[in-house]
């Protein structure tokens, strides 16, 4: 039997071959490329702004599992939702072709986008960004959406030079597929080819130059993690309350018998019978300190309510010292930070919708225009039931307030615009600038037609009162008549106060 070549006999056959095919040309792969040689856990997840994937990928699963086990974490999140969201997003248009599709979009069995948004909105908060994906079907033009984790996408490529114009998403792979998937975005070249699946990235609390987002819990989870030991500390403790050592106290001629009698603690329940004053018990048990605790656990708590999402200890139903003044501040940073991110999640609705609207009018155009935010009507669940009378008492008062100034100044187109600012500002609606200048130019031609039939209705009274009547006719002088009844009786006249008699006849 032959035996195996020597390694330096395998390096020169290899160098032979080398030689034979005339070489073997090697060319470097740019980091970033594929088949670059460096492991994608290590490449950088978006700028330099950003922080890196493995912090990020940990921050998500320990976001996620906090949610799912720890109270405080499930109450942040939900306490959010159930403000943000509510009962449900409705996004209209007056544009019958667009309002046909919103229906068929949002209602479709696939989508079902209403009853998607509280998932929707719990993902945004925990991970701080929503990935989307568009399917659209080439014949119909219809698309279905999918969600994908943040936590699967590690990379993002964006167009050199303008990091806000993203144009790749990766999503990593599982066992079958290393290689994972790349998402297309609607500012890819290939984005205007249907059978393209599109995604949708959509991120919050995310510093300038950055492409990520951050979770909302990001900064309270270390402090969710130190109060949640915290109170396994006290349980242990409380625990041990119940494991206590008794001291019995007996005359020195008595605690030979009272060893041998107690050798074994009596059971619970147990009756003892002993000489009044030969035998006195006393429990011994640890001391915890309750009193000092709670203080430790009311700062662990303030921490955690003061790094949420505009929370306070009031949204974990404890109001130790709060009192009216305290507490109606701590609503209204709740309320502006809620209103702030429901609008966010309400263009998020519009920019979806739009989107879906765009790639079926390229599929099918059926006369469709081309639309925009601005044919969207948005209507949002109430943050708090008191902000009604709040808004509608600040908008009686300003418009009593506007009406006298409009008798000081006079009336003006002017007037008219500042007006329906300030009463837009009152009621917190956002009445877009061509909707505004609408109203303004309706409000004109209904004050020129009013002007208009009330200088008729002048003209007309001083025509009437120029033209000459008619003299009237000279009133005749009647002699009053006297009714006579047969049987010779007397009628009386009395229709000027006044009696005439007449004899009979």
């Amino acid at each position: 039997m032959a035996a195996s070549p020597s390694l330096w006999q395998r390096i020169r056959s290899a160098l032979a071959v080398i030689r034979l095919t005339g070489g073997v040309k090697v060319s470097a792969v740019e980091p970033g490329k594929d088949d670059d040689g460096i492991t994608r856990a290590l490449r950088p997840l978006g700028t330099d702004i950003d922080r890196p994937i493995i912090e990020r990928t940990e921050d998500i699963a320990d976001a996620l599992e906090a949610w799912r086990k720890n109270p405080l974490a499930k109450r942040i999140v939900g306490l959010v939702t159930a403000y943000v969201v509510g009962d449900g997003i409705n996004v209209e248009s007056k544009y019958a072709p667009l309002q046909r599709f919103i229906d068929e979009f949002w209602q479709h069995s696939r989508n079902r986008i209403k009853l998607r948004q509280a998932e929707w909105c719990d993902e945004l908060t925990r991970s701080g960004e929503l990935f989307l994906v568009l399917f659209t079907n080439p014949l119909s033009g219809m698309s279905q959406i999918r969600a994908i984790p943040a936590s699967r996408i590690d990379e993002i490529r964006w167009q050199p030079g303008d990091y806000e114009m993203e144009l790749e998403y990766h999503e990593v792979g599982d066992v079958e597929d290393s290689r994972g998937t790349w998402w297309k975005s609607f500012d890819h070249p290939d984005a205007a080819d249907p059978t393209v699946p599109i995604m949708l990235h959509f991120a919050i609390n995310r510093p300038v130059g950055a492409l990520r987002g951050e979770g909302d819990l990001n900064p309270i989870l270390p402090w969710l993690k130190r109060y949640t030991r915290w109170l396994e500390d006290r349980v242990r403790l409380n625990a041990g309350m119940r494991s206590f050592l008794w001291i019995v106290y007996a005359p020195r001629r008595a605690i030979n018998d009272l060893i041998l009698r107690y050798r074994q603690p009596p059971e619970p329940g147990s009756v003892i019978i002993a000489e009044d004053g030969a035998e006195r018990w006393e429990a011994v048990t640890p001391n915890l300190g309750a009193n000092d605790a709670q203080h430790d656990g009311r700062a662990l708590r303030w921490q955690i309510a003061a790094g949420g999402p505009g929370t306070g200890l009031t949204d974990f139903g404890e109001a130790f010292d709060a009192n009216q003044a305290t507490a109606t501040v701590m609503v209204d940073i709740r309320r502006r930070f809620l209103k702030r991110r429901q609008a966010y999640f309400a263009w998020m609705l519009v920019e979806l919708t739009l989107r879906a609207y765009e790639r079926a009018r390229g599929v099918r155009t059926l006369n469709r225009r081309a639309v925009s935010h601005l044919d969207f009507i948005v209507d949002s669940p109430e943050i708090s039931g008191e902000d009604s009378l709040t808004l509608a008492a600040a908008a009686r008062d300003v418009t009593i307030a506007l009406t006298n100034l409009q008798g000081l100044v006079g009336d003006s187109t002017e007037l008219r615009e500042v007006s329906l600012r300030l009463f837009a500002k009152m009621t917190e609606e956002e009445i877009a600038r061509p909707l505004a200048e609408k109203i303004i130019a309706s409000g004109e031609q209904d004050r020129s037609r009013k002007q208009r039939l009330e200088e008729e209705k002048v003209r007309s009274e001083i025509d009437r009162n120029r033209t000459p009547r008619p003299a009237a006719p000279a009133a005749r002088h009647l002699r009053p008549r006297t009714t006579t009844h047969e049987g010779g009786t007397h009628a009386h006249n009395s229709a000027n106060g006044a009696a005439h008699h007449e004899p009979g006849l």
